[in-house]
């Protein structure tokens, strides 16, 4: 058996698409929401010297500049040095600085970031008397603790074997800590901990949880009372008092602040009482290519280096500028197509809501769906029922048993929120009864579709929802 190897030469033609830098950074400031829109706009300002802000001519500094320069003898563009290079940089920093007593006092005012769990924890065990080891092991086991307030791996797997007294006792200083249950290893010790530090008697509590906990989480309280001796109803007053401790003590440290949301598309009647579309960029800073450095790359023609590097910065400027502009057309025509098939939500809420999917709107606007994804990601709308994400206004669809319209998905999880709502909670709906009333009401759904929207809210299943 012989191997050949042989080399040919061939030609082939395929399409490929290639991203250049400048459409990347569109599409960068497509998917950018109003906020940090202005940031990135600030942004360019700060790292280009001929992208400046629009505050109105300065006839002062204008007049100043052109005394300088007379008196440099430099009266002509192409004559422009150093000095004049100098005084550019110079009178744009100064723009910049005359916010800065604005910009100090936003800082002033801004609140300090809340402590982490973990320094929440260290804090309260600053004063209390340790041996140093046992201190430095608290740090530690501290930064372990996951979102819950939970030390999920084992002492032994965290610390060598020389360690291990030291870190009990400091897993055991934790413990002691507020909120009550951090440094618990699973839900059962939460809630134990949390027991332990309720006033009264929660014996029967304690035992509920420390050897029925799986029963609980399944509600099989007949289970329970049977095998502890009491009534159901005995039972239930144990569930209703360990409803009440937070099973994720940590989770309160691990939120941020809250988020403010800029609207970036706004929607209102005008007189005639139709909805009206527009893209507010009141807040966006204003900005131009600036005419000192326009007129240094006039003058430049000798110096090819310094020439290159204007036209350079030049080109990004006017590309930024033409980018948000773009963006604002681009959000105008998609967010003016999703009004016109959702009118009847603004005027009626959810259960108004049609069956709307991205690629419906890039076919009625001929954009590519991938374009209409960036522009309404993470982006908001002020209606006048609220600020409501641009998501909220598209969703699947249930097609109806009648043939008329489908009925968004949206729509039908609220019905069917709804029904669990009203139920009988002593006899509550299965996930068939459910789809057997929807289709009564002329809804082709199926009982697997009621499971997964069920599911996707957050509802108990039946035996979950009884009470006893």
């Amino acid at each position: 058996m012989s191997l050949h190897l042989r080399q040919n030469l061939g030609m082939r033609m395929e399409q490929k698409l290639k991203l250049t830098p400048q459409m990347i950074q569109s599409i960068e400031i497509l998917l950018l929401p109003q906020m940090a829109l202005e940031e990135r706009i600030m942004s360019e300002v700060e790292s280009n010297p001929t992208l400046e802000i629009v505050d109105g001519p300065d006839p002062d500094a204008l007049q100043q500049a052109a005394t300088d320069r007379a008196a440099s003898g430099g009266g002509d563009a192409a004559d422009m040095g150093d000095s004049d290079r100098d005084w550019l940089f110079k009178r744009k920093a100064s723009q910049r600085d005359e916010d800065a007593p604005d910009k100090m006092e936003a800082l002033e005012a801004t609140p300090d970031k809340p402590p982490s769990l973990a320094e929440h924890l260290i804090e309260q065990l600053r004063f209390t008397e340790m041996d140093p080891e046992v201190r430095d092991l608290v740090e530690d086991i501290a930064w372990q603790l996951d979102r819950r307030g939970y030390l999920i791996e084992p002492l032994a797997e965290l610390f060598p074997e020389e360690k291990l007294d030291h870190a009990e006792q400091a897993w055991e200083l934790i413990r002691t800590c507020d909120p009550a249950g951090v440094g618990a290893r699973d839900l059962r010790d939460c809630l134990l901990l949390q027991l332990a530090r309720e006033k009264g008697d929660n014996s029967f509590e304690m035992r509920l949880v420390r050897d029925h906990i799986d029963d609980l989480l399944r509600n099989r309280l007949p289970v329970i009372a049977q095998q502890l001796g009491v009534s159901v109803e005995r039972v239930q007053e144990g569930v209703e008092a360990i409803a009440t401790l937070d099973p994720k003590p940590g989770l309160p440290f691990a939120r941020g602040a809250n988020q403010y949301v800029v609207p970036d598309v706004v929607v209102e009647r005008n007189e005639r009482g139709e909805w009206v579309v527009s893209v507010p960029d009141g807040r966006l800073p204003k900005v131009q290519v600036s005419d000192s450095y326009q007129e240094l790359f006039q003058g430049c023609a000798s110096d090819s280096k310094e020439r290159a590097y204007l036209k350079e910065k030049i080109g990004s400027a006017r590309f930024i500028i033409e980018a948000v502009q773009q963006r604002r057309r681009t959000l105008l025509r998609i967010v003016t197509e999703i009004i016109k098939h959702q009118t009847l939500f603004l005027d009626q809420g959810v259960e108004a809501l049609r069956p709307l999917m991205r690629q419906d709107i890039a076919d009625k606007i001929g954009m590519h769906v991938a374009t209409v994804s960036r522009a309404v990601k993470d982006k908001y709308i002020q209606t006048p029922a609220g600020v409501l994400p641009l998501s909220d206004f598209f969703s699947g669809g249930i097609a109806s048993s009648d043939g008329g319209e489908a009925e968004s998905s949206k729509s039908v999880k609220l019905r069917i929120e709804k029904l669990i709502t009203a139920e009988d909670k002593r006899n509550p709906l299965s996930d068939q009864e459910i789809a057997d009333i929807l289709a009564k009401e002329g809804l082709d759904i199926s009982r697997r579709t009621v499971t997964k929207y069920r599911i996707a809210e957050g509802v108990p299943s039946t035996r979950q929802r009884r009470e006893f």
